[in-house]
């Protein structure tokens, strides 16, 4: 079952990047028109960090699960302060 998930999400990212490559030769930028292409990933990092994520780049996105799946992250070998 793993596999077939992971080729099915190659699979799309492929279109997708067919997709966005067409439409770039015709000088628009689906990302730029779409306002935010990580809009699900920046979503799932608000979430698993409480809220304290800005989006999926943010290091506070790599708690919980997302740090199960990356294979690091906050508790599992990295650690953060906030200074003010």
């Amino acid at each position: 079952m793993p596999e077939l998930t992971a080729t099915i999400k190659i699979k799309r990212e492929l279109d997708y990047s067919d997709k966005k490559f067409a439409a770039a030769m015709q000088g628009v930028d689906l990302d730029k028109n779409s306002g935010n292409s990580n809009a699900w990933e920046d979503m799932k990092a608000r979430v698993f960090s409480g809220g304290k994520a800005v989006d999926g780049n943010d290091i506070l996105a790599l708690q919980g699960k997302n740090a199960e799946k990356a294979g690091f992250g906050i508790g599992m070998g990295l650690d953060y302060e906030v200074y003010e």
